[in-house]
């Protein structure tokens, strides 16, 4: 014969099991709006069943095995992937609006319309080579292309100071979140050690996880302990045991604490990005030993060198109205410098005396003006690669540079589209939903009352066996 006290104890364990599932529903509801909670579930399993003699195997109930994180891992791979791609694009997008901002071409108030300017004041000149008006407008001309140059170039300049400034933020954000994640990993260690599912702090995690991933790529890996380790490339981020290594940004460049060069992918990550927009977009700093070869700095530095160079080849040949000759018609500011935009000025001595603009070909001609229209005539050689005039070559790299914008646009579109969906997918299977918990809920709270119903009816049995047994014949 069965025991009463089986009952008892099948009848107490429905009512642990839905009380911890009303537990774990309060949890999900509590938590429905929280950024990178994963719904979670208890895993009710049947407990060991009972062998009686003559009844055979009997069920002794059920029980709460764990609590588990509804969590899709390939999905969570899928999302990081495409949020650093997504990171990179939406940041160096950013930046190409600023250097086209800063570019402001095309306009009528642009550098193309003031070089174009530059050179119609050389024709005039050739026209009027004694008109002193003239001079002066050219002089004033002249001035104004030297500043718009110089203007363009510091503002380059402030650009990629500004981006040197991200670049240390974006490093120390990936340093914190790898301290995070490293002590995130001990809680997590202990808990599994202990037989526990440490769900809250794997979310935890795997919310750092994806900040990390708009940051920089990387690879991880979980360990039986459950720690993450993670790698950039060839070099640990965060290794076991807490262990974490450090990235500095040295002299511009991002390294590991130990000296050893930091090695991004391409097209991957903020960090990336932004090391790509300064060195390649904006254009590497001349303090730090690199050539401009590429670059919008090094565009303009390039520009001004030929206009710089050329113009003064022929000044140099030209006589001005006081047969003065042999003088270069822009100067250096700081002699032991380059020649770069915000690097040039016009000849002093022309300054002081604008008679010395050597406006003819030969002396003693006043009226000659033709050395000053082989100046204005500058603008149609194919002075940069033997293929661009001074203009053409500057209209080709704005065309380059809306190309540039327009692809990383689209690409940032395209790449939002793709990880909103994938974020969806991602919250079908990990998210709360309010209806379903309570619904949810609901059913449980019907079982603990049919729990506790059952338990009150094996009391009342109890009761009739203890208060009758043996009355009856007394």
């Amino acid at each position: 014969m069965l025991s009463t006290f089986l009952g008892l104890e099948i009848a107490r364990r429905a009512l642990f099991v839905n009380r911890s599932l009303i537990d774990i529903t309060s949890h999900n509801i509590a938590n429905a709006n929280t950024k990178g909670y994963s719904r979670q579930e208890g895993l009710i399993v049947t407990s060991p069943a009972v062998s009686l003699p003559s009844i055979g195997i009997i069920g002794t109930g059920s029980e709460l095995k764990y609590i588990r994180r509804v969590r899709n891992e390939f999905l969570d791979i899928q999302y990081r992937d495409e949020s650093r791609i997504k990171s990179y694009w939406d940041n160096l997008k950013g930046s190409l609006e600023e250097v086209e901002y800063i570019l402001g071409e095309p306009t009528d108030n642009g550098l193309s319309s003031t070089i174009s300017s530059f050179w119609n004041s050389w024709q005039e000149l050739s026209t009027n080579p004694e008109s002193m008006a003239v001079r002066g407008s050219l002089k004033e001309q002249v001035q104004t292309l030297i500043s718009f140059l110089s203007h363009l170039r510091g503002e380059l300049v402030l650009q990629r100071d500004q981006l040197d400034k991200d670049l240390e933020i974006q490093v120390n954000n990936i340093n914190d979140i790898a301290v995070q994640i490293g002590a995130l990993n001990e809680e997590i260690k202990r808990a599994y050690i202990r037989g526990q599912s440490p769900n809250d702090l794997l979310d935890k995690r795997d919310l750092l996880l994806d900040s990390l991933a708009e940051l920089v790529n990387f690879d991880v890996s979980i360990n039986e302990v459950g720690e993450a380790v993670i790698n950039i490339r060839d070099h640990l981020l965060v290794g076991v045991n807490n262990t974490v290594y450090k990235m500095v940004v040295s002299d511009g460049r991002v390294l590991w604490e130990d000296g050893s060069s930091v090695h991004l992918k391409d097209e991957q990550g903020r960090l990336s990005s932004i090391l790509y927009a300064r060195d390649n977009i904006i254009g590497i700093a001349d303090d730090r030993g690199y050539e401009y070869e590429t670059g919008y700095i090094g565009v303009i530095d390039r520009l001004t060198a030929v206009i710089y160079q050329r113009v003064n080849e022929l000044h140099r040949s030209g006589y001005g109205l006081d047969n003065s000759t042999g003088l270069n018609f822009f100067t250096l500011i700081d002699d032991t410098k380059g020649i770069t935009a915000e690097n040039i000025k016009i000849n002093d001595l022309i300054l002081q005396d604008l008679n010395k603009i050597a406006s003819a070909s030969i002396s003693d001609a006043p009226g000659d003006g033709s050395n000053a229209l082989k100046i204005a005539r500058i603008k149609d050689e194919f002075l940069i690669d033997g293929s661009f005039t001074v203009e053409d070559y500057w209209r080709n790299q704005i065309s380059m540079l809306g190309i540039i914008s327009q692809r990383a646009g689209l690409i940032s579109d395209n790449q939002k589209v793709l990880v909103d969906a994938i974020n969806n997918k991602r919250e079908e299977v990990s998210g709360v939903s309010i209806d379903e918990e309570v619904i949810n809920m609901i059913r449980y709270q019907q079982a603990f009352s049919a729990a506790s119903r059952i338990l009150t009816t094996l009391d009342e049995m109890l009761s009739i066996l203890i208060e009758r047994t043996g009355v009856v014949g007394r």
